[in-house]
């Protein structure tokens, strides 16, 4: 696969939908020129995520994630960048030509696919295992037992791991791959003692792991009923696949998730299975881990609503309470089903049938309010069983809603006003839950120059992205940004705006973390001036960044004039003398063209029908082009260190 050209990966920029794209992920309203919604990247409460569509940019101004439509795309899916564009040139209808790839790139480009390319192979494989071959028997009895037909077995890719132990090392490597590939793929281990490798996966049923594009990246495996071994192996971590990350499920359950505006959250693979075979798409499992705050984060971003339907033992009611925290945290809403006489939804569905887990969905408890009901009945029903209860859930109770509280209040039977006190009196670092943090400090800015953008320099940047067109002749003559250097970190982004190049290549082309943010924070402010005080405003403060300078240049040639007077130089006074009879003129003639920039503008608020006003308008605007000038020829004489 070839390198995608720089100006096809422009073109898809300037033509994708931005706000279709992360509208699918993240739910947007429109406010002014951009569009808000609550951040994918942090929790938070108040939508504070602007998309700003027309540059081609998003930015949250709580965690500072900012960035183009191909960034947006790699953080939340996990997608590598000619990946992200290749995804977003098909929602948009862009066939993309590609350059050809140096040997390196070739290389990288090879052993990632070579992993999806084994793995796939590696499904076909189990999946002839289990159909066509009489060791695959007991396997079929066992999925049919557990009421999978062929078709949906099929649906699944569901597969078998025969006995031996390089059934499937053999047969890959006489295809022609290689040991390290097939350990590469999580597909074989290494032997315990001696050299060589041995399947991954013996005698269990086979279970494909696909990522959200539908790839298989990992595998699951589940012994048959009797058998020696943990009922369930788990792949290993590999490139492609992390435990922590991947939902069970999400692939196939992602079209249906804006729909039904839920998503059912699972223990096992034959979980999710049973539930999507019989009428509910909208169901995943982790992959033999704990939930992790990486797996909220993808749920978040496509649904706000989630049920816990872990298993009805201890270990799944523990599993359930434990999560709690994360969904707080995440500001979603979660809740709580007890599956009545069934350990799991799978047993429900197969003895029950569909329309029971749908009775059970009806029956759907908060899960704060089932999890404190639970702590309540653990602890006792006493003063001292509602204290320590209370104690336990007293930080999140500072972070839910006030109808929360009072549930919770009502619960434990203790009124409201004590819990709230309760709650206000926490110790000073539980004010504010790590689920609400920002990310954590910018390791990334310490290898680049420190830099902070003053409000001047905000704004400045702000007329150029946003009022380009009004202000770009006066940019032009303005010849002193050498004035600017304070700024050297944000300058080569300055330099590229001012000669008129897209904001979203310069954000994504920009390394200095700070100068990044602020570029992305400035372009989804949608007001600062109006059109018409614009080319102004520009003037203010390009007056404001030399003002410092010159009154440097007044305290320089004072000072020197005192030393010369004092040593009589006679030749030095007059010289000092002529500079600062030029500063002098040089103050005055930019003073006089403010003023008449207020006459001018004075008579243009008076609108008196007999004055021409887009003469006067014009007369402005030639005004303050002469003011710019005058501040570039002080440039040019004053030094730029003090």
């Amino acid at each position: 696969m070839g390198v995608i050209p720089r100006d096809v990966v422009e073109q898809v920029r300037d033509q994708v939908d931005m706000v279709e794209i992360i509208g699918k992920r993240v739910t947007l309203r429109r406010r002014g020129n951009s569009w808000v919604g609550l951040c994918p990247f942090h929790q938070e409460k108040t939508p504070s995520f602007n998309v700003v569509a027309h540059k081609n940019l998003y930015h949250c101004h709580g965690c500072q994630a900012s960035g183009d439509v191909f960034s947006f795309l790699m953080n939340i899916e996990g997608l590598s960048f000619p990946e992200a564009v290749r995804e977003a040139a098909n929602a948009a209808g862009i066939t993309i030509e590609t350059r050809e790839q140096s040997p390196e790139e070739r290389r990288r480009q090879r052993q990632r696919a070579s992993l999806y390319e084994i793995l796939e192979q590696a499904t076909s494989f189990f999946e002839a295992q289990l159909w066509t071959t009489d060791t695959g028997g007991a396997a079929r009895e066992y999925l049919a037992s557990r009421d999978l037909t062929p078709e949906v077995c099929c649906n699944f890719q569901l597969g078998w791991a025969p006995s031996g132990w390089s059934t499937l090392t053999d047969r890959f490597i006489r295809d022609g791959y290689t040991a390290q590939q097939l350990l590469a793929a999580g597909l074989v281990s290494p032997r315990r003692s001696g050299s060589g490798v041995v399947d991954f996966f013996r005698e269990r049923v086979i279970i494909p792991i696909r990522d959200h594009r539908g790839r298989v990246i990992s595998f699951g495996g589940r012994v048959l009923p009797g058998a020696e071994g943990a009922k369930y192996m788990n792949g290993r971590d590999t490139d492609v696949y992390r435990k922590s990350t991947t939902l069970y499920g999400l692939d196939s359950a992602s079209p249906h998730l804006a729909r039904v505006d839920r998503v059912l959250l699972v223990e096992g693979y034959f979980d999710v299975i049973a539930l999507q075979a019989n009428g509910f798409p909208e169901a995943v499992a982790t992959c033999g881990t704990s939930l992790t705050e990486d797996h909220i984060r993808r749920l978040r971003t496509r649904v706000r609503d989630v049920v816990v339907l872990t298993d009805a033992d201890r270990a799944g009611s523990d599993a359930a309470e434990k999560m709690l925290p994360m969904f707080v945290g995440a500001r979603m809403q979660a809740w709580r089903i007890q599956l009545p006489d069934a350990k799991d939804p799978d047993e429900l569905v197969r003895n029950e049938g569909p329309e029971a887990m749908h009775k059970a969905l009806k029956t759907r408890k908060p899960l704060f309010d089932w999890v404190v009901e639970r702590k309540r009945a653990r602890h006792g029903f006493d003063s001292a069983g509602r204290e320590r209860t209370l104690n336990e859930i007293l930080d999140l109770l500072g972070e839910v809603s006030p109808a929360q509280v009072s549930a919770a209040a009502s619960i434990l039977g203790l009124r409201e006003e004590l819990v709230i006190e309760r709650i206000r009196k926490r110790p000073r670092e539980a004010q504010r839950s790590p689920h609400l943090e920002g990310p954590p400090p910018d390791l990334e800015a310490e290898q680049y120059p420190p830099w902070r953008p003053t409000s001047d320099m905000t704004h400045l940047l702000w007329l150029i992205v946003h009022r380009y067109d009004h202000v770009a002749d006066l940019l032009e003559r303005f010849e002193g940004r050498h004035l600017l250097e304070a700024h050297g970190p944000a300058l080569p982004a300055l330099a590229r705006l001012i000669q008129g190049e897209p904001c979203a290549s310069v954000v994504a082309d920009e390394t200095h973390p700070m100068v990044r943010r602020t570029l992305a924070a400035v372009i989804s402010r949608d007001e600062l001036y109006a059109v018409d005080a614009s080319p102004r405003a520009l003037v203010d403060v390009l007056e404001r960044f030399s003002a410092p300078l010159r009154k440097r240049e007044r305290q320089r040639v004072t000072q020197a004039l005192d030393v010369a007077s004092r040593q009589e130089d006679d030749e030095a006074v007059r010289e000092l003398l002529a500079q600062r009879k030029a500063l002098r003129a040089g103050e005055e003639a930019i003073a006089n063209g403010f003023r008449s920039v207020g006459r001018l503008q004075e008579r243009l608020n008076r609108n008196n029908p007999k004055d021409d006003r887009t003469k006067i308008s014009a007369d402005i605007h030639r005004e303050l082009q002469h003011i710019v000038s005058r501040l570039t020829d002080f440039a040019d004489e004053l030094p730029v260190s003090p």
